[in-house]
């Protein structure tokens, strides 16, 4: 099967790398103002999650504790983020750092006990670069939060730009076939 893209496949690529690069930019110029301006949908769609889960609890009542726990928790982070969309940017970088680092620290116990009966090395080594790494953004999470805005301003940076090159090589390649 031959893949086949939409003569607008070009426009929809240069639109998004042109969004990406813009917001990449601004996360590096302006942190807190775009940090602020990205929470307010992120706030409306946690908010709208938290509603439809709670709703979901009388459609289906498997897990019905689950749907309810979680629907607060979206209101509740949504109501918290659209309310103070400045303070939530510094919250919300901090609490995915220090999630990771609990992630980082499960990682590196985990790999560290399998590592033991087999003595294996590499596993050892790896367990125990996690469960550093893990404690270090656990404890320290304003470090990384900082360093996880600037990775996903690079990321986007990045992205921008592949987008807007892959946009004119489709746009290009687009030119090239017959029409049928």
């Amino acid at each position: 099967m031959t893949e086949t893209h939409p003569p607008n496949f070009p426009y929809v690529l240069l639109f998004g790398g042109i969004t990406s690069l813009v917001l990449g930019i601004l996360l590096f110029t302006q942190t807190t103002a775009s940090l602020a301006i990205i929470m307010l949908p992120v706030s409306l769609v946690w908010f709208i999650l938290g509603l439809f889960s709670i709703l979901s609890v009388f459609f289906d009542r498997s897990r019905w504790g689950w749907k309810l726990f979680g629907g607060v928790i979206g209101i509740t982070a949504g109501v918290l983020a659209f309310g103070s969309p400045v303070g939530s940017t510094a919250v919300v970088p901090e609490v995915v750092i220090i999630l990771l680092g609990v992630c980082g620290v499960l990682l590196g116990i985990s790999a560290l006990v399998a590592a033991f009966p087999g003595e294996r090395l590499g596993a050892g080594t790896f367990g125990a670069i996690s469960l550093f790494l893990g404690l270090l953004l656990f404890f320290n999470p304003l470090v990384g939060g900082q360093d996880l805005v600037w990775v996903v301003a690079v990321l986007l940076v990045v992205q921008g730009i592949l987008g807007i090159f892959w946009s004119f090589i489709w746009g290009f390649i687009w030119s090239l076939k017959p029409n049928s």
